[in-house]
């Protein structure tokens, strides 16, 4: 694959969560996000004039708990919770879950190393700490959407979700590019996780770039080997626009100051 290029001032930047900006955790309340992470993230939003979104699985008031001060734009739960500039946070009506949960929790108790997460449209079973429970995990989940309706699975990383049918982070990601600040830019999406594919194939289609976190077969572009790598980027693409932005300042000190970004 060819070298990641340094953001340009004209990118629509959309970034994963879960192994993309943080490192995965054995469990997903354990994550830990590195702390220069949130000023790295504050600069870009500003340098990109507001046009980056975290497009994750995790719900939106997750995301916002683990960049707190920070409340950007935002898809979770792979699009079906969705906000761009208001705090408002859209949502779809809200699927047939709850009959589907004592039959997911039953396996949960029989098999203490699984671990049942509910999201607010969605639920999921992660198996990391049990790996060679993945069979078990996929045929129960299989067998518990054979007569659901307007839900389906989605197999990650040692984890399968059950979410509404036809949200996928590719359509979110869309969604961004129709309205401002996103709409007109060359759009960026790093993603690690094959349920990041409906991205890198909306942002190819965009004319953009899907940056993969870690080695597999991908519509992505180009890649990085893991989490460090990306963040490393990013604090670098951060510095780089941020001496760009004060070059501009300073070539044109007659302009108006940049808007007040502290709500960020």
């Amino acid at each position: 694959m060819p070298p990641l290029p340094l953001i340009e001032p004209n990118t629509a930047l959309f970034l994963d969560f879960d192994g993309t900006l943080a490192d995965l955790a054995p469990r997903p309340e354990l994550v830990q996000v590195e702390p220069e992470l949130i000023g790295t993230l504050r600069a870009l939003h500003v340098c990109l004039d507001g046009a980056l979104a975290i497009v994750s699985g995790r719900p939106v008031a997750e995301l916002d708990h683990f960049l707190q001060p920070l409340r950007l734009p935002a898809a979770g739960v792979h699009g079906a919770e969705f906000r761009n500039g208001a705090e408002r946070i859209v949502r779809p009506p809200a699927p047939g879950i709850g009959p589907l949960l004592p039959h997911l929790e039953a396996l949960v108790a029989r098999h203490p190393g699984l671990q049942l997460e509910r999201k607010s449209v969605a639920v999921a079973i992660h198996y990391r700490q049990v790996p060679e429970l993945e069979p078990l995990v996929r045929a129960a989940v299989a067998d518990v959407l054979r007569d659901a309706v307007g839900l389906e699975a989605l197999p990650g990383k040692m984890v399968v979700e059950i979410k509404p049918a036809g949200v996928d982070k590719g359509g979110a990601i869309a969604t961004f590019m129709r309205s401002s600040p996103f709409a007109g830019r060359l759009p960026v999406f790093a993603g690690d996780d094959v349920t990041d594919e409906a991205g890198f194939s909306v942002v190819r289609e965009l004319g953009g770039i899907g940056v993969l976190v870690g080695q597999r077969a991908t519509a992505a572009s180009v890649s990085v080997t893991g989490p460090a790598a990306l963040r490393s980027w990013l604090h670098r693409c951060a510095h780089a626009l941020t001496q760009q932005m004060a070059q501009r300042n300073g070539q044109h000190s007659l302009s108006p100051p940049s808007p007040d970004r502290e709500d960020l």
